[in-house]
């Protein structure tokens, strides 16, 4: 009896135990799925797991099916509940990455493009710019408030300005013209390319009788640095009478040649038409037109000639000064009644002080050895060297020109200087390149 009892004992202690309900294990966590990229082929479906015992509850349809490998649920347990459509879908865990490959979470190589679906990063530090080095660990951090610069201005604002559209499309500054001198010094201001007009008066202290001379220029830009050259006199003199006179028409050319740093040497020549006749102009109608420029191309102002004209100078500057100097031999071939050939040689000195502006004085001499005898009345016979001063103001640019001098003979016959007689010499015109 007392087995029993004891039996029965335990059976009824035990009863409360057994009448509970049974817990279910925890259900086990869904795999994790992968997310494939856009555009990248399906993976290739997994092994199907274990089926469902008999009787156990099926998944939803479209419920995540557990990965191949996973502890299946015990039978009777609780089933995750299916996604409803159109709610927002938690975000998928990263799949494991295969033996080798680097992390999810590592980062890719600098100057690769974010991953589809991958948005950019959000961080307000700027990573460093190319050759720019990075933080020292422990520095001090900007101060609360001061918005980082991008990297993308840092290198426009130090990089993109020196290669802007704008300075490719200029290219590179030219380099600035030096004081009076165009092109870096390949050809004189003076020597350049020019239209202008050329005046002389002449007037007499003693007497009643002037002159003016009149001569229309032309240097027109031929080939580099060579001009051809035109000019066209004209006179009118004034005694009892005013006579109108057109002078030997010029036609010829130049080349200006640089022979050092600041040296230039000039060659050219001319022959002239002979336009000015004896035979219908009286001397005292030419002979005043002549001595407004000290006789100085007096062969644009002799008749019954054929000028043949040869032309030598050079050009020095030395920092404000230039200086200049020119000598021209002049051969008049007889027309008409005139038999007798002549030879003038003119030539001059003159030193001016400023390029753009400037100032001096021009010492200029007319050398005539076979004007003994000439076959044409005039008043320049038996004078054989004449000789004046002239002091003048001169004003360059690259689009104008203008000078102005005083001219004063010294020679017996028409000096002295504003005693006897005195010109004005006025030249100005515009560039033509």
């Amino acid at each position: 009896m007392s087995s029993l009892s004891w039996l029965a004992a335990a059976t009824l202690a035990a009863a409360p135990t057994l009448a509970q309900p049974v817990t279910p294990p925890p259900a086990a966590r869904p795999a994790p799925t992968y997310s494939a990229p856009a555009g990248a082929p399906p993976a290739p479906s997994a092994r199907a797991g274990t089926p469902p015992a008999p009787g156990a509850p099926q998944p939803a349809p479209g419920a995540p099916q557990p990965a191949p490998g996973a502890p299946q649920p015990a039978p009777g347990a609780l089933q995750p509940p299916a996604p409803v459509p159109g709610a927002p879908q938690p975000p998928a865990s990263p799949a494991p990455s295969a033996p080798g490959a680097p992390a999810a979470d590592a980062p890719g190589p600098e100057g690769s493009p974010p991953a589809s679906g991958e948005a950019p990063p959000t961080s307000d530090e700027a990573p460093p710019a190319p050759g720019e080095a990075p933080p020292a660990p422990g520095a001090a951090e900007p101060p609360a408030g001061t918005p980082a610069e991008p990297a993308v201005a840092r290198r426009l604002s130090t990089e993109t300005w020196s290669t802007s559209l704008l300075d490719s499309e200029l290219g590179p500054p030219p380099e600035p013209d030096r004081d009076g001198v165009l092109g870096g010094g390949s050809v004189p201001r003076g020597q350049r390319g020019a239209i202008g007009v050329e005046t002389s008066s002449f007037t007499g202290g003693d007497s009643d009788v002037s002159g003016l001379a009149v001569a229309l220029f032309a240097r027109v830009p031929f080939v580099e640095h060579t001009f051809l050259d035109v000019r066209v006199p004209f006179g009118l003199a004034m005694d009892e009478r005013t006579d109108a006179v057109l002078g030997n028409v010029m036609l010829g050319a130049h080349h200006v040649g640089r022979v050092g740093p600041t040296l230039w040497l000039t060659v050219g020549g001319a022959v002239g038409l002979a336009t000015l006749s004896g035979q219908t102009h009286e001397h005292d109608s030419y002979e005043p037109v002549g001595a407004s420029r000290a006789y100085w191309d007096l062969h644009e102002y002799f008749p019954s000639i054929l000028p043949v004209h040869a032309r030598f100078g050079a050009e020095a500057h030395v920092g404000p000064l230039i200086a200049r100097a020119q000598i021209e031999p002049v051969l008049y071939i007889p027309l008409g009644r005139n038999e007798e050939y002549e030879i003038a040689i003119q030539h001059a000195a003159e030193l001016q002080i400023g390029h753009g502006i400037g100032g001096g004085v021009r010492v200029q001499g007319m050398a005539m050895p076979t004007f003994e005898n000439v076959g044409i009345r005039h008043a320049v016979a038996r004078n054989l060297y004449v000789l004046a001063l002239e002091p003048f103001l001169a004003m360059e640019r690259k689009a104008a020109f203008i000078r102005a001098g005083l001219l004063l003979p010294l020679d017996e016959e028409l000096g002295p200087p504003l005693d006897h007689t005195w010109g004005f010499h006025f030249t100005a015109g515009v560039r033509t390149d």
